[in-house]
């Protein structure tokens, strides 16, 4: 209530300055206003003050006095965590409100295949692999007597079946371990602008020494062509991994 008290003296003293014309108002307007601050600053607090609702309506009236280049002279000073955090929580806003489910009433229609179905598909399809979905929907139908479509076969094995491994030869991980000397790893994702655009960034890495081969950046939606584009760019000037020579001989 001090505080209040103070701001509003000052305030009855340049009162008749303020009505006249000229810059002085513009000056007076930023001297209270950096008055207001000093009295925030100096709230005996373990973190950063907060704002009251005197101190909120005092700034926005002397705001309006001063220029918008005055004004980002004399605002008060965020730490970077609190702008990051911000930045943060309209990023998650948007990717939210992008890729949410609504929620609307089920339309009635036609259901899936019940559990026991799905398992006699792929149980039937693991131990013959050879059988396609039209003898898969024939066999279901004469054994249980459920009329059953092929199209609704390749469904459920597209989402439900994960054929067994096969083959004795080395696997992927011995691959690249055997070929680690000329072998570069890419890495695609995305990023967020401080006005919210979407970045898509491509990274080439050389897997032996670790060495950044190159970064490829693109603004906005992405497509194979752009894909291209961005590892072309990536490598510019490098050179593709020679097997049997040391990834430190392509650095410049």
């Amino acid at each position: 209530m001090t505080n209040l008290l103070l701001t509003l003296l000052h305030t009855a003293v340049t009162a008749a300055k303020l009505c006249g014309t000229g810059g002085v108002r513009a000056v007076i307007a930023e001297n209270l206003l950096l008055k207001q601050q000093l009295i925030v600053l100096r709230r005996a607090r373990q973190r950063a003050p907060n704002l009251t609702r005197s101190d909120r309506l005092l700034c926005g009236l002397w705001s309006l006095f001063l220029s918008p280049g005055r004004i980002r002279k004399v605002a008060i000073a965020l730490r970077p965590s609190t702008l990051l955090a911000f930045h943060q929580a309209l990023v998650r806003r948007k990717y939210r409100r992008l890729f949410s489910s609504r929620s609307c009433p089920k339309k009635p229609g036609p259901k899936g295949p019940d559990e026991a179905l799905i398992q006699a598909i792929v149980e039937l399809k693991s131990r013959n692999p050879r059988f396609g979905c039209p003898r898969i929907a024939h066999i279901i139908s004469q054994t249980f007597g459920v009329d059953i479509d092929k199209n609704v076969v390749y469904r459920v094995l597209a989402k439900h079946y994960r054929p067994a491994p096969r083959g004795t030869g080395p696997s992927w991980l011995s691959f690249i371990g055997h070929t680690r000397d000329s072998v570069w790893s890419v890495d695609l994702f995305r990023c967020e602008s401080i006005v919210l655009r979407s970045y898509w960034v491509l990274v080439v890495m050389d897997q032996c020494t670790r060495r950044l081969v190159g970064i490829g950046v693109h603004c906005g939606a992405v497509t194979g062509a752009d894909l291209c584009r961005m590892f072309n760019a990536a490598i510019h000037r490098q050179g593709a991994p020679v097997d049997g020579q040391p990834s430190d001989s392509r650095d410049r």
